[in-house]
């Protein structure tokens, strides 16, 4: 199921319009290892979390190109807003 999963991810490629081939690679690296993360701690994936993060990697994918954000910023950015309160800060909270 996993692999499919990912699979969803790598060939929708409204998550790659008019990003570098690098951004790309970053965004699109970095939601398969949130999808990996939350099967391993699951050992179960609804295909809903798969459909949300798709939404969320369109979203950071229009922002980039329409503000000329670079894609590490914008994952920097939502990684700091997922930390726990209280929590002690890691310079890269969910590296994939």
């Amino acid at each position: 199921m996993l692999e499919r999963l990912t699979e969803q991810l790598l060939e929708d490629e409204g998550l790659t319009d008019g990003l570098s081939d690098e951004e790309a690679s970053e965004l699109v690296g970095w939601l398969i290892g949130i999808v990996e993360d939350l099967e391993a701690e699951s050992g179960e994936l609804s295909e809903q979390y798969v459909g949300q993060l798709r939404r969320l990697g369109h979203e950071l994918a229009r922002v980039a190109r329409r503000y000329g954000v670079p894609v590490e910023e914008l994952i920097d950015l939502i990684e700091l807003a997922w930390e726990e309160p209280g929590q002690e800060q890691s310079p890269k909270p969910m590296q994939a």
